[in-house]
């Protein structure tokens, strides 16, 4: 197990943010954090980074204990999209991604080599020479992806550079992003997973969380829910217990993963109007497990 959680509760200014959370994941998983706001998500990815240490429980990366990792030796296996990632000085987008060669100690060429890389993947490189303060919040949260990808990277390719031993902790990486550059941003997530990463993503949109997710998991007041495949977790019955709200989960003819709407939907002719066999609600149990080629563009 790459990833092993366990019994993990947290508490901030005299309040428990984290219950006893407990959670296993294996390299080259996409596992997806989904819950409320306030559930806990973005702090147990905190925790995850290291930015808060006085947990109680264990945290094993390959088996060894996280605090017993040095900061340098934790930056090269685990890298780190936040939220919110502020920069005042007017960096070139070239910068900002070499910053994530700084825990690295390898020669210029590969570090110029591996930048460029991580700036094509992203589609950033037309911006190389443009300031950081010029650039849209969606074109910034790229730049800050090509950033995170160079850190973890070993040689200017994936292919056998971060193979079982890297985790990448994203933190709602597609806000601020146009519908296709969240595909694109999710897309590289899941092709760094079939390559061997283990990648942890906090995201909200249930339809995206349904067709890239490896295992999801639904935090409720600090504590895990429940975790599991897409068809397990992915129910009306968890979405309302953990959301507070009714919905329906529906499939449709040329998707394979569920699609999720509001409970009011039942009661609208938007949805159905002119094409009632269109969608039709179903259980978990009838979905097939294989994900879609025509939820990728």
């Amino acid at each position: 197990m790459m990833l092993d959680i366990q019994n993990i509760s947290l508490s901030l200014g005299g309040r428990r943010i984290l219950q006893h959370v407990s959670l296993q994941a294996k390299a080259g998983e996409l596992c997806v954090v989904m819950g409320a706001n306030g559930a806990g998500k973005t702090t147990l990815l905190k925790v995850l980074a290291g930015e808060y240490r006085h947990y109680t429980g264990q945290i094993r990366l390959h088996g060894e204990q996280l605090q017993s990792l040095s900061v340098a030796e934790q930056a090269q296996r685990r890298a780190v999209l936040s939220q919110q990632v502020v920069l005042q000085l007017a960096f070139t987008v070239r910068e900002v991604v070499q910053m994530g060669r700084f825990v690295h100690h390898a020669a210029p060429e590969l570090d110029t080599a591996i930048v460029d890389y991580a700036m094509d993947t992203m589609q950033v490189a037309d911006l190389a020479g443009r300031s950081w303060v010029t650039l849209s919040g969606g074109q910034q949260q790229r730049v800050h992806m090509a950033r995170v990808l160079a850190q973890l990277l070993e040689k200017p390719q994936l292919e056998k550079s971060i193979a079982g031993k890297k985790m990448l902790l994203l933190d709602e990486p597609v806000t601020g992003m146009d519908i296709r550059h969240q595909q694109l941003a999710l897309q590289l997530a899941k092709k760094l997973t079939e390559h061997g990463m283990l990648v942890i993503a906090v995201l909200h949109d249930f339809q995206l969380a349904a067709a890239y997710a490896d295992q999801l998991i639904f935090l409720h007041q600090g504590g895990v829910h429940v975790a599991g495949s897409v068809q397990e977790v992915l129910t009306a019955s968890h979405i309302r217990h953990c959301f507070g709200i009714g919905v329906q989960v529906l499939v449709h003819p040329q998707c394979n993963h569920p699609i999720v709407i509001p409970a009011f939907a039942e009661t609208s002719n938007l949805l159905y109007h002119g094409n009632n066999d269109l969608f039709s609600p179903v259980s978990m149990e009838q979905l097939p497990d294989s994900q879609p080629e025509s939820t990728h563009p």
